[in-house]
């Protein structure tokens, strides 16, 4: 998603001749340079505004108190007097000649790592300047009036202060917040807000109608939380949801381009497909009975996606379209909505941006007629994406829209005025983006074939290979793209608890699992991040594939990542996968089918129904996987199994599809892998069923980690 832009600081005066005044400096939370440098050389330094400090700039910078704040030299009639500061922070940066008076919310005690600014060597300085203006731009400040009007005007929009009407001595005041197309209501009670409304005056209803569910993020992005102080409450969550509306509002040209209904009418477009998915599973005999949340999850993971408005704390539109753990599902008595929110969600974020002069791309055109009503061809079954078995959908071109020449301009146009004719009419210079929230690795020959389905040109930026993109070779390693590799990891495995332990009130022993991941033929990568398009059907077409990658590099990484802490706000730089919630009591399958009733089984830390001859597990597990990542993503994994070892390799196809090659570990002469005494081959399923060659796959679906898989084969199987 994208972050507001800093504007870019004038380099630092400090350490230069005393007789030049330090210029005006602006930082991100400054506006319209409106205050001068406060400096101990700025030749604005009053009284008015210096506190008494034992901490003062000359002290600081280890200068006595009579220098002249050049080193070496001598107190001068160029030179000014100490100033002292209110805490030896803002000395620092007074000396670094930074303008405090726009600071006024923001906490500026992690800068003190920054140490003692004495030295003189400019590029020094300029080193540390920068780390201040990083850290100045990813705090947005805290919330207040001032900082949020000062957010407010630094992304171009108008902000007017209410009064509160009532009296009695009501304290409550009212930011008003107006761009061409928006309108947000803040109220604002002893610098906390109480209450935010938002409207889009301009826009039809079917932007109208998710405008609620807005206000309610809003008011959580602003408003305190448990736990939370008005000290350090910040606007961090709240910028990046008012940037989106910001840069609609900004792209847009009433009354001939609203790009709130843009937006608004892919939404449309992709909800009457996503409402169609759903019936269809219903009518479908093998979905009988199902829970609709089990539906709608399938839909997700496996047709075309689940379009949102408005969810999970972010403004706008987006295309939810892989979930981790997704063929599991909460028990009963357990939150739904607690674990939407731990497991891990890919999605497509659905915005505008300016078509820049160097790329020619199809404009936005403003429709809610992108897909027929009939949605399916009539002409049977086409493959889609890649994808055997997906309709061919009847996707429409609707008609280009128009701006006349002084639309375009940015000149409003007189009510009175005869329409302008078409000759000086022209396309928006707008164009529709989507954000891959997160990023996708991919081989770059399917990143090549992604940028071509959407009509872009790949720019010729020099690739990785896959593997260092979804594990980065540590900085200073001698590492040749072109020769094998191999990732080592230690994770620790609790085993499950069978019911006489569990009774007993004891638990398994630890043990560790020593993953080794080898890399014989690297293949160079990209990733996925951000895409221009002109039409929905693009990124529909590409669901199956990205889902591919994402399920690829959610086992990687639950086998060979790092674990990393949790970051809030913006989308992840890499494709890393978060790790997965506890599994105990979310063990039951949505989807049951062949191995899930004993997956489940073993999940629940239930005792085999077969009889095991698997010997007692030691307690360190090496397991080696092999990586090919083109044409196909294949997995060969190699781990002790009985007395010999087990041999598997499978391949991860579109949605996530997990397909196994050849094995070792299932019987010869019927490829079972459970093959109980009361078994039969007329029972397909329950207690003492076999497992066959493809329940080994439907396995790995359900827990998406290879360690698990290696440990319910070794308990399990016979």
């Amino acid at each position: 998603m994208a972050t507001p832009t800093a504007m870019k600081l004038a380099p630092s005066q400090q350490g230069r001749t005393p007789a030049a005044a330090t210029p005006p400096v602006s930082t991100p939370f400054s506006s319209q340079h409106q205050h001068t440098a406060f400096s101990p050389l700025g030749p604005r330094s009053s009284p008015q505004n210096v506190k008494k400090s034992p901490a003062n700039s000359a002290t600081l910078m280890g200068l006595s108190a009579s220098s002249s704040g050049i080193p070496g030299g001598s107190a001068g009639p160029g030179s000014n007097p100490a100033v002292n500061y209110d805490s030896p922070a803002a000395a620092a940066m007074g000396a670094l000649g930074m303008d405090l008076s726009g600071l006024d919310t923001v906490s500026v005690g992690g800068l003190a790592h920054l140490g003692v600014l004495g030295r003189n060597d400019d590029d020094e300085r300029a080193r540390r300047l920068q780390t201040v203006l990083h850290l100045l731009q990813q705090n947005k400040g805290h919330v207040s009036e001032a900082g949020l009007e000062r957010l407010a005007k630094s992304m171009g929009l108008e902000c007017l202060w209410e009064e509160a009407m009532g009296g009695g001595g009501d304290s409550t005041r009212t930011l008003v917040v107006a761009g061409s197309a928006l309108a947000l209501e803040i109220g604002v009670a002893n610098n906390m807000v109480e209450s935010v409304s938002v409207t889009f005056p301009e826009s039809r209803s079917i932007v109208l109608r998710h405008a609620e569910r807005a206000d309610k993020i809003l008011l959580r992005d602003l408003r305190l939380q448990p736990g939370e102080s008005p000290l350090t409450k910040s606007l961090d969550r709240f910028a990046v949801n008012l940037e989106t509306l910001a840069v609609l509002d900004k792209l847009s040209v009433e009354p001939g381009l609203n790009l709130y209904e843009a937006v608004a009418g892919i939404y449309e477009t992709l909800d009457r497909l996503f409402q169609w998915d759903l019936q269809q599973l219903r009518n479908d005999p093998a979905y009988s009975g199902r829970p609709e949340g089990v539906l709608a999850t399938t839909v997700q993971c496996a047709r075309h996606g689940r379009p949102t408005m408005h969810e999970r704390g972010h403004l706008g539109m987006g295309i939810d379209y892989w979930k981790q753990m997704r063929l599991v599902r909460p028990a009963k008595g357990e939150d739904v909505e607690e674990n939407n929110d731990l497991d891990r969600t890919w999605r497509i974020l659905i915005g505008c941006a300016p078509t820049n002069s160097g790329l020619m791309y199809p404009p936005v055109r403003v429709s809610d007629k992108w897909l027929s009503d009939a949605i399916e061809k009539q002409d049977g079954l086409l493959s889609l994406g890649g994808a055997p078995g997906q309709p061919d959908l009847d996707w429409l071109e609707p008609e280009n829209t128009i701006l006349s020449s002084t639309e375009a301009d940015g000149t409003k146009l007189d009510a009175n005025e005869p329409p302008t004719t078409l000759a000086g009419a022209k396309l928006p210079d707008v164009r529709f983006n989507a954000v891959f929230d997160p990023p996708v690795a991919l081989p770059l020959t399917l990143w090549h074939q992604i940028n071509e389905l959407v009509g872009l040109v790949p720019d010729t930026e020099a690739p990785a290979t896959f593997d260092s993109i979804l594990f980065p070779v540590p900085p200073g390693t001698q590492h040749d793209p072109s020769e094998p590799r191999t990732v080592c990891r230690i994770k620790d495995a609790s085993p499950r608890p069978d019911n006489s332990t569990e009774k007993a009130g004891k638990t398994g022993k630890a043990k560790q699992h020593q993953n080794t991941l080898f890399i014989y033929k690297p293949v160079y990568g990209r990733v996925l991040s951000e895409l221009p398009f002109s039409h929905p059907s693009q990124l529909v077409r590409m669901l199956p594939t990205l889902r591919q990658y994402a399920f690829l590099a959610t086992v990687l990484q639950n086998a060979f990542g790092e674990t990393q802490p949790e970051k809030d706000g913006d989308a992840q730089p890499l494709p890393a996968v978060d790790k997965p919630p506890p599994r105990s009591g979310r063990a039951q399958t949505s989807v049951l089918s062949t191995a899930d009733v004993e997956f489940e089984r073993y999940a629940n830390g239930e005792k085999s129904t077969t009889k095991s001859t698997t010997k007692t597990l030691s307690s360190t597990l090496n397991i080696d996987v092999v990586l090919t990542a083109h044409p196909v993503p294949r997995l060969q994994v190699v781990f002790p199994f009985r007395d010999a070892t087990a041999d598997i390799v499978f391949e991860v196809g579109p949605n996530g599809h997990v397909e196994v090659v050849s094995q070792n570990v299932l019987e010869e002469d019927s490829e079972d892998l459970l093959a109980g005494p009361d078994s039969s081959n007329n029972e397909p399923k329950g207690k003492g069923r076999r497992l066959y060659k493809q329940d080994l796959g439907r396995v790995l679906e359900v827990c998406e980690d290879l360690g698990v898989w290696c440990e319910w084969i070794r308990s399990r199987c016979t």
